[in-house]
Parts: structure tokens; C-alpha cells; sequence
């Protein structure tokens, strides 16, 4: 149980930082090629960064009640492996992104299903 504690706790640090950089710096501050968006586009990226320090926060509240949180963690898995899909339609509809997103794009499709099976062997 330790090692999907310290875990949890890893992800939902770096998914709180890089969503709360987000916020106050925009997309410029992580996405490559350090874009300048116009405002309509900065603003919707700056609600969804708010979104991502969301999740980053709910995976820590799971942390000290691993065994009971199963709906907060499904949730959350669920929410970052629908982005992921929706990181191939973007990709279906406008071309490859950049490499970083497609490395991103398989964490977000691998690591939530981990979460969920791996929690649930916990929770029996």
C-alpha cells in the first residue's frame, strides 16, 4: 500500500504543479515551442490548467484513504483517460502533435487503468 501512496502522491504533485504553472504562465510556460495564443485560446487553456490542479488535488485526497477512495480515483483515472482520447481526436482532426504530447498522450492511456486495477487488489 506504501508504494501506491508514494505513487499517488508523485502524480498528484506533478499534476497540481504543472496545472497551478499553467494557470498563472499559460501555455507558454510548458507546451514546446513556447506558443503565444491568442486570448479566446490562452483563456480556455488557463480554465483547463485550473482543471488538471484539480485532478492533481483529488489524487492527493486519495492518499491517506487508498482502500475507501474508489470513486475519487476512478473519476480521476476515468477524466485523464478520456483526455487522452481526446488527444487522438485532436490529432485524427489537426496532424501529430509534438513528440511530447504523444509521450504524454500514452501515460494518459496507460497509467489510469494501472491506478484503478492496482488500487482495487488493495481495496480487496
Amino acid at each position: 500500500m506504501k508504494a501506491f501512496q508514494v505513487v499517488l502522491v508523485l502524480l498528484g504533485l506533478f499534476v497540481a504543479g504543472t496545472g497551478l504553472l499553467e494557470v498563472v504562465l499559460g501555455p507558454s510556460v510548458l507546451l514546446p515551442g513556447s506558443p503565444r495564443p491568442e486570448p479566446t485560446l490562452d483563456s480556455n487553456y488557463r480554465f483547463f490548467a485550473a482543471m488538471w490542479l484539480a485532478i492533481g488535488v483529488a489524487l492527493l485526497s486519495v492518499v491517506p484513504r487508498v482502500r475507501e477512495a474508489t470513486t475519487v480515483l476512478r473519476f480521476v483515472s476515468a477524466a485523464v483517460f478520456v483526455g487522452g482520447l481526446a488527444r487522438i481526436a485532436s490529432w485524427l482532426a489537426v496532424g501529430q502533435p509534438h513528440a511530447l504530447m504523444l509521450v504524454l498522450l500514452a501515460i494518459e492511456l496507460i497509467v489510469p487503468p494501472v491506478l484503478v486495477l492496482w488500487q482495487r487488489r488493495l481495496a480487496a
